[in-house]
């Protein structure tokens, strides 16, 4: 097994390395030097893990044979630690996907039942991780679901083994318990469907058969040892959890008050026996979905349900960064904010939004060398989709770029650089042929363009500050490191440029962005590049797309720092690359561009970068250690949430 503990310990290794801790850098140069020398680690540790990966674990993944007793130890080990809910973490859920397939397909072709239902156990966990990372981009929809019914069909599988165990299956106890245990599992699949959606629909009646299963002297008789209160207890709280985010899944009035009636037989059951159930859900989570679901059942006002919020949010623990602790320091506040109106919001609702988004980042800013990224994005995901505008306190384009500078780093360095690029690459092709503007932000003739220089620089910074949005969903996908990217690996980052779209599109602070967002990976052609949907040809600001594309494109391959662990290329490198078939990845005007803005872009690569790292170890001390960091309520006014 050394060979894949050794892997896993370079994994976790990297994932340090990408967004480091800043206790113990003392200054913005040590900062740039620390991810300098992190990166050269990260391509060592990469290479070795690549050649891990080719040597043992996709031979043995491929290979067309039972495995061997060895063989199967050392994958159900590495796949313990890659896909772990006690670490609130998900190493590599692509390598577990293959892992648990071949696990499953071994157990199948010995025709071993016991050995099949162990390994469907696996396949579902899996099933169940993948569906919520690819759910997190409302654009990956498709394959989403395809893990959803996987599970489901799992699920179904146990429940016909359940059916046939009745006529007299014969299983062995711990095959029984796997069963039971995971027909009571198979609800979470339902989870993020709407109310209207058939499959959905299927939820509460499957609850209810699940607790009666809870009551049934013959499942009782089939695993006596499986702790029963516990399983209907865990039924019960997938009841109470359905209204997540203030029912944002749509259900009825009749649904909700039936969610509150399992809801209150939920709580007593969890104060019958306050010492066992306190292990998975403290009084808080607890009070949290019984004041929910009785306001959303009509049975205490928003008033009441809100202050009990607030005073729930007062109790967190603002270092906490377990399963609780996150559940606590982003579900409550953001349950919180899906009571404001946005087209009514009070001076003291604003106040109130202003202290609880600047809350949520400094969580993300203190969460340690980002060891809970994947559960957190869960909760930030739904945040963003549900953000509102304060005026004058916190804008849509403030709040995702703290977002991407606590949750990654390197990758709001690059939408920094890529906003920094391409306003210098503007400022020169108004200077060469301010006609091509001409359509741009209502500019009608070239005079325009010139008298309005500095504005249209703005617009194309701030496009490219945006550019890259629609990644926070998935940031945890996009940089691996050590291997190839799988196919579903890069259909989910291809989704990015439309989910960064439909995000823009929602506040008029960010709306003239969004084709930017949208056809950043376009070809200037449109002959290659995705999303294949978008013509950007026909967009009223397609020449800052092209600037856009054009500065992603130098900064992503020139940055040897930040981004990537191999040596970035120069600037002239990246010019010889252009200059081939203009007209076609690159608008045409662009090679004239960039050598007039040849001194210029130079500076912007070397010490213009060395700046924007500068910059971005400041906000991250600041956020991180500055004033009322500590994460408690006072705002920097010193008043009160």
């Amino acid at each position: 097994m050394s060979g894949y503990n050794g892997f896993v310990q370079r994994l976790e290794e990297i994932r340090r390395l990408s967004s480091p801790s800043m206790k113990g850098i003392p200054d913005a140069e040590r900062y740039c030097e620390t991810l300098r020398q992190n990166f050269i680690r990260i391509g060592e540790l990469a290479q070795e893990n690549r050649s891990f990966l080719n040597a043992v674990f996709f031979p043995t993944i491929h290979a067309d044979r039972l495995l061997s007793s060895d063989e199967t130890t050392d994958l159900l080990s590495f796949g313990e630690t890659l896909l772990s809910a006690v670490d609130v973490e998900n190493l590599d859920l692509a390598l577990m996907s293959l892992l648990s397939e071949r696990l499953l397909e071994d157990a199948e072709k010995r025709e071993d039942i016991s050995l099949t239902i162990q390994r469907f156990d696996i396949r579902m966990d899996t099933c169940y991780a993948l569906m919520s990372m690819m759910g997190r981009s409302r654009f990956a929809s498709d394959i989403s679901d395809r893990f959803r019914q996987e599970g489901l069909r799992i699920g179904h599988y146990f429940l016909d083994l359940l059916d046939r165990e009745r006529h007299g299956l014969c299983l062995d106890e711990k095959s029984r318990e796997i069963i039971l245990t995971d027909i009571r599992y198979m609800a979470v699949f339902y989870e993020g469907l709407a109310a209207e959606n058939p499959v959905q629909l299927e939820e509460p009646a499957f609850l209810d058969r699940i607790l009666a299963m809870a009551d049934d002297p013959f499942c009782h008789h089939l695993a006596p040892d499986l702790n029963w209160s516990y399983f209907r207890y865990r039924a019960l709280n997938y009841y109470s959890k359905m209204t997540d985010f203030c029912n944002a899944r749509g259900f009825g009035t009749d649904a909700l008050n039936a969610i509150c009636d399992r809801t209150e037989a939920f709580v007593k059951l969890w104060e019958s026996d306050r010492a066992f159930f306190s292990q998975f859900d403290n009084e808080r989570q607890i009070r949290l979905l019984l004041y929910r679901n009785r306001y959303l059942a009509g049975r205490i006002s928003e008033e009441e349900y809100h202050d009990e919020l607030i005073s729930l949010y007062r109790q967190r623990d603002p270092d906490r960064y377990d399963l609780n602790g996150i559940y606590e320091n982003l579900q409550i506040p953001a349950e919180a904010i899906c009571l404001y109106d946005p087209a009514h919001i009070t001076p003291l609702e604003a106040s109130r939004l202003h202290i609880l988004y600047r809350d949520m980042i400094r969580y993300a800013f203190r969460m340690p060398n980002g060891n809970s990224l994947s559960t957190m994005l869960e909760y930030y995901i739904h945040i963003i989709h549900r953000f509102i505008e304060v005026p004058g306190e916190i804008t849509f384009e403030d709040m995702m770029l703290d977002c991407l500078a606590a949750l990654h780093p390197p990758t709001y360095i690059h939408s920094v650089m890529v906003g920094k690029i391409a306003r210098c690459l503007c400022e020169n092709l108004i200077d060469r042929e301010p006609a091509l503007l001409i359509g741009v932000l209502g500019c009608a003739t070239a005079e325009d363009v010139l008298l309005r220089r500095q504005e249209l620089c703005e617009f194309v910074a701030h496009a490219g500050f945006c550019h890259d949005f629609g990644k926070l969903a998935i940031i945890d996908t996009i940089f691996v490191y050590g291997r190839n990217l799988f196919d579903v690996e890069f259909d989910l980052i291809k989704t990015h440029p439309l989910a960064g779209y439909e995000l823009l599109k929602r506040y008029n602070s960010t709306r003239a962005y969004a084709d930017v967002a949208a056809g950043h990976h376009r070809w200037y052609d449109n002959s290659r590049g995705y999303p294949e949907t978008f013509d950007t040809s026909i967009s009223p600001i397609k020449p800052i797309i092209d600037l856009v594309l054009c500065a992603d494109c130098m900064d992503a391959c020139t940055d040897s720092v930040g981004r990537s662990y191999r040596a970035g290329k120069t600037f002239d490198d990246f010019l010889e690359e252009i200059r081939p078939e203009p007209g076609t990845h690159y608008a045409p005007w662009l090679w004239p561009i960039l050598n007039d803005a040849d001194s210029s872009i130079r500076n912007l690569l070397t010490e213009g970068r060395r700046e924007t790292y500068r910059d971005t170890y400041y906000l991250l001390s600041k956020m991180t250690f500055g004033a009322y960091g500590d994460g408690h309520d006072a705002d920097d006014d010193g008043n009160d949430i």
